[in-house]
């Protein structure tokens, strides 16, 4: 009830909104005419309710270049007439209709005038490009009519046509098959106003024995070929791109001119017959059966699992041109897996959802099914067929799909886990920086350690070479007993062995033998041998003792 009330006002509203405002319009009558004398009039009509119109003015200009002339106006005060001295070429103003100019709310206001119009020609000439339009100003806003040409000169009527032709015919083929398409060309004379084309070259097809409106994904493509001299025999030619169907067994298409409203009933017109091989009556035909997932169609070859399985959907439309609708058979689904070659039926968990339909003798069938891999399905095949039998392998048409499975778990798990040959190369880098790192620093240790030894042990060679030296100059000296000389000698060199600063032993030792030394020489000369080889006894046993204890402490260094 609330439904057909809504309705009711709703067609109140569409009706009389547009009076609810007022409205304005023009009128040129008659709005074409052929060649010769012909009188016109044109009008502005004005019917104002809430919208109160100042004035209603009717101008007219010679042509494009030139600017408007205010011929009629309407006013409150009343009517107002164009100046006498203005005159237009090719233009007589017979009469002025001025029959109701009230200008008021719910008032009907008309002006206009009849004119004389003479042609020779059918192209429009300095004498007949005038135009006129029609002002409506309210105060606020200014209502313009567009403006019109007052020379509407009408062609004459359509005479000849040529026969329709294929373009780029291919001379070996002499039929056509499903999916071909034919561009057709057809050229003849059109309708015509001011040497313009008025109406094009119109189509059609010839379905159930009736020639009916062609159609067609495209607009056919037009062009003038040419015109008589004096503009009023316009010749078009018209290029149509057809395909051929499943369902044009018997093609036949008509081009026309000067036409009315059903097809080749009025005018002139041409036709063509198509011959077409493949497209039988009765015989059916499947598409390419589309998967997707819900969402987007799927590559059947790379069909990727996040986890045990994945739902597919799978759509097959088979089709038939036929009269007889006993002729719709069943669709069957049928898949084998891996290396298996036998057909098995579909097994659904779900439904078989199947629609059918019957559109101008063509017959046909939707079906869809929903489907889940899993991850021990790597190649599996379908078949999608048109059969009278639950069996599969034995249809009357069919269509195959296979599609590759791709498991994803496992390469997850690689992603998410480590990569050992990566982590491995990490730890060697590490330990390898670490060794190189102890080898410099035990190198760096090493090393000062040596030089500290090696200095040590030079400061005991030049304490012995000055020790040699003292003892060489003390026991030059002829003065000094041989028996005191020996024991002060081997006191003084057990005295800088055990000294802790052996520089400055040394020194006062050499100082305190070089002043009390005093000996006989031949006698000196020969403790001064046996001196000096218990001197180098002494010494070497020494070294042999520091390199002992230097050995020791590498060993230690090395065992840490």
């Amino acid at each position: 009830m609330s439904a057909m009330a809504f309705a009711i006002v709703w067609i109140l509203i569409y009706v009389h909104v547009p009076f609810l405002f007022g409205y304005f319009t023009t009128q040129l009558f008659p709005s074409s005419f052929p060649v010769g004398k012909r009188n016109a009039s044109m009008s502005c009509i004005v019917w104002g309710n809430i919208i109160v119109y100042e004035e209603i003015t009717l101008d007219i200009r010679q042509n494009k270049n030139e600017d408007f002339i205010t011929v009629l106006k309407c006013t409150k005060s009343g009517i107002q007439r164009m100046n006498n001295k203005s005159r237009f070429e090719g233009l007589n103003i017979l009469s002025f209709h001025y029959d109701s100019c009230k200008l008021s709310y719910n008032s009907y206001n008309f002006i206009g005038l009849t004119v004389s119009l003479q042609s020779d020609v059918c192209i429009l000439g300095s004498k007949t490009s005038a135009s006129w339009r029609c002002l409506f100003p309210n105060g606020t806003h200014s209502f313009n009519s567009s403006e019109m040409n007052i020379y509407s000169i009408k062609g004459r009527s359509p005479q000849k046509m040529q026969s329709i032709s294929i373009v780029n015919r291919q001379p070996s083929k002499s039929m056509y098959e499903t999916g071909d398409v034919l561009q057709l060309q057809c050229i003849g004379e059109i309708e015509s106003i001011n040497a313009m084309p008025s109406k094009n070259i119109r189509w059609c097809e010839k379905e159930n024995g009736t020639f009916k409106l062609i159609s067609i994904q495209d607009p056919p493509r037009t062009n003038v070929e040419k015109s008589s001299t004096d503009g009023c025999t316009v010749v078009q030619k018209s290029v149509l791109f057809y395909r051929v169907s499943q369902n044009d067994t018997a093609v036949e298409v008509m081009c026309e001119s000067g036409y009315g409203y059903s097809c080749g009933r009025e005018g002139i017109n041409a036709t063509i017959s198509i011959r077409t091989g493949d497209t039988q009556p009765d015989k059916w035909r499947i598409w390419l059966i589309l998967i997707h997932d819900n969402t987007s169609l799927i590559n059947p070859g790379n069909i990727v699992l996040d986890g045990s399985g994945k739902t597919i959907h799978l759509q097959c439309t088979a089709s038939v041109h036929s009269h007889h609708t006993s002729n719709a058979k069943m669709i069957n689904w049928c898949v084998r897996k891996q290396n298996n070659a036998t057909w098995t039926e579909v097994k659904l968990q779900g439904k078989n959802i199947v629609t059918t339909s019957d559109i101008n003798g063509e017959i046909t069938i939707f079906s869809k099914i929903e489907y889940h891999v899993t991850i021990y399905d790597t190649d599996v095949h379908f078949m999608c067929e048109i059969s009278h039998y639950f069996s599969c392998g034995v249809g009357l048409a069919s269509s195959n799909i296979s599609i590759h499975v791709v498991v994803e778990e496992a390469q997850n798990q690689n992603v998410n886990e480590p990569d050992c040959s990566k982590a491995g190369v990490a730890v060697l880098s590490v330990l390898f920086v670490v060794v190189v790192i102890s080898m410099l620093l035990f190198l760096t240790i090493l090393c000062r350690r040596r030089h500290i030894t090696l200095f040590a042990l030079s400061a005991n060679g030049n304490c012995t070479i000055s020790q040699t030296l003292s003892s060489t100059r003390y026991m030059e000296n002829p003065s000094t007993s041989v028996g005191v000389q020996r024991s002060e000698i081997e006191n003084n060199t057990i005295e800088d062995a055990k000294g802790d600063d052996m520089d400055q032993d040394c020194n006062d030792n050499t100082s305190e033998h070089y002043e009390t030394t005093n000996y006989d020489i031949t006698v000196g000369r020969q403790k001064f041998y046996e001196n000096q080889a218990l001197a180098h006894e002494r010494n070497r046993s020494i070294y042999e003792d520091a390199i002992k204890k230097e050995t020791g402490q590498d060993y230690d260094v090395l065992k840490l």
